[in-house]
């Protein structure tokens, strides 16, 4: 039985929470020199507030909490989807009025995704069902059952809704019916894995994701056939803590013919996208659970070992890095000349692209488990106390 270990990615108690609010703006305080920012005070920096909305009711239990959904954004609609470990979809507008709820029946712990010219968003919930909807009312078009939780947004094609499971299945639906096409499995190893599993990356002929055994594979769209694999776990040199951590929980980064995953014991790896052939490996650079592509031929990693770096793609090596204060980074947006990045026990940090130094800070009580978003301007980003902040980036 696989079983995720929880030590890498607690979340510890951070400032104070932030009250139930909807729609309205909210003050949060006054940078003070002072203080420093990571004992709770906010520097906003390029990320302003524009509102706040709590979508998860607060958690009274002995547990810290822990919110794992992405917000969806429709620039071009002024739209934002995001769902909840409460099990609600919400449609809200740019001013944060709620358009309708959806209430999919489980958790909510990954991104939706939306196809805005189609008028469809597709969510899975943690009770291992696909929603598809309708994405101007929230109208149901079909259900259909994934065989496990997802904690990765949904891909697609023309025709089909691909989505890979925490239990190392991915699933082609057809996208007007539900229907299942073809179905991936790989059998998970026992012992524990780190965070969460590793997203699908989706290109003209290959679907491209990793495994918890260590593999990564290219698979045909059409019809799941492997087309390469690679074996991340045939590179380690074993000890007693690489054998028991050597899944890839990165999702792919494809930039050109050039494939980036991380195996988290083993390192960084750079693989021909054609082939899967190794063209350069960075051992050194573990703990590595996301990937982002950013201007100057740079690719940006967030490490639980390591923090956020800024890797040359040419060869992986360290332009800088920026050690993470405060629990362990999210996978890593890259929005023109800043990189954002969340601390699990801190605040939502932004950073020069340049040098890493810190430009801004969020604080939000519990910290940052999940992601922001962007989209032309227009940011989100749900904290583990349950409270959705949207911003704009300056």
């Amino acid at each position: 039985m696989k079983r995720a270990l929880a030590a890498l990615v607690g979340i510890g108690v951070g400032a104070a929470s932030l009250g139930a609010c909807g729609g309205a703006p909210i003050p949060l305080g006054t940078y003070d020199e002072a203080y420093d920012a990571p004992r709770g005070r906010t520097r906003e920096g390029r990320l302003p507030i524009r509102w706040t909305k709590r979508i998860a009711p607060e958690d009274e239990g002995p547990y810290l909490p822990i919110e794992r959904s992405v917000p969806a954004l429709d620039a071009r609609a002024d739209r934002i989807y995001v769902g909840s470990s409460a099990g609600a979809l919400w449609a809200l507008s740019g001013a944060g009025t709620e358009i309708w709820m959806y209430q999919a029946g489980g958790a909510i712990g990954s991104q939706p995704l939306v196809d805005p010219d189609r008028d469809e968003v597709y969510v899975a919930s943690d009770d291992g069902r696909l929603h598809a909807l309708v994405a101007s009312t929230g109208e149901v078009r079909w259900h259909a059952e994934v065989g496990g939780a997802v904690g990765r947004p949904p891909v697609a094609s023309d025709d089909a809704i691909y989505i890979i499971t925490d239990a190392d299945v991915v699933t082609a639906f057809d996208r007007s019916t539900g229907e299942a096409l073809w179905r991936y499995r790989r059998e998970a190893p026992e012992g524990f894995y780190v965070t969460e599993h590793a997203g699908l990356a989706l290109t003209e002929r290959q679907l491209i994701t990793g495994f918890t055994d260590g593999v990564v594979v290219a698979l045909d769209p059409r019809d799941g056939a492997v087309l390469w694999e690679r074996d991340t776990t045939a590179d380690l040199r074993t000890t007693s803590d690489t054998i028991r951590f050597t899944d890839v929980d990165t999702t792919p980064l494809v930039i050109g013919d050039t494939v980036y995953v991380a195996s988290f014991a083993g390192g960084l790896y750079a693989l021909e996208r054609s082939s899967g052939s190794v063209r350069w490996l960075r051992e050194e650079l573990t703990g590595i659970t996301g990937l982002a592509e950013a201007p100057g031929g740079l690719v940006i990693a967030s490490s639980g070992d390591l923090g956020v770096m800024a890797l040359r793609a040419t060869d992986g090596e360290r332009v800088w890095t920026s050690r993470i204060g405060r629990g362990s980074p999210t996978v890593p947006r890259v929005v023109g000349d800043v990189v954002i990045v969340g601390e699990s026990e801190g605040g939502l940090l932004t950073l020069s692209l340049g040098r890493g130094t810190e430009l801004g800070r969020i604080e939000a009580g519990h910290g940052f488990a999940a992601p922001a978003e962007f989209s032309e301007g227009l940011g989100g980003v749900v904290s583990n106390s349950g409270t959705l902040f949207v911003f704009r980036l300056l």
